[in-house]
């Protein structure tokens, strides 16, 4: 939880620096991408439970206050600079749910065919081998 709190943090600095220079948002791009999945990760963990419980919250708080920052700096930067922010954060998080159900979806099919390929193996390699010890009788 600290790692990810800590890649936050430093992603938020990153960004913080971009807006504060009079740059746009979309400079910023590979910080929001660290500071985008740092809180997701951060979020499942704070639902799964694992780890410590006061980090969590912590982290959680954290970020609640990073967000609340970033959308008074977004604001103040442009009138809709907030909101472009926020469909940025969807179309991210949409694309990585997308991601996963791939991999999942590979994952899944690899799996199906290695226990094929088990299964017919074992069923030659067994019929093979009562060939050969019934021609050894």
């Amino acid at each position: 939880m600290l790692a990810e709190l800590m890649i936050a943090n430093a992603a938020f600095k990153v960004i913080k620096t971009t807006l504060s220079n009079g740059k746009e948002i979309a400079d910023a791009g590979s910080a929001l991408t660290k500071y985008f999945g740092a809180s997701q990760a951060i979020e499942q963990k704070a639902k799964l439970g694992t780890g410590d419980v006061l980090a969590a919250y912590q982290a959680k708080q954290a970020l609640v206050r990073q967000e609340e920052e970033l959308a008074w700096m977004l604001n103040k930067q442009g009138l809709l600079g907030y909101y472009k922010y926020q469909q940025f954060r969807e179309e991210f998080y949409k694309k990585q749910k997308v991601e996963s159900k791939k991999r999942r979806a590979k994952q899944k099919a690899l799996e199906e065919n290695l226990s094929l390929a088990v299964k017919v193996f074992g069923t030659n390699f067994n019929y093979g081998c009562r060939r050969w010890s019934i021609s050894l009788l």
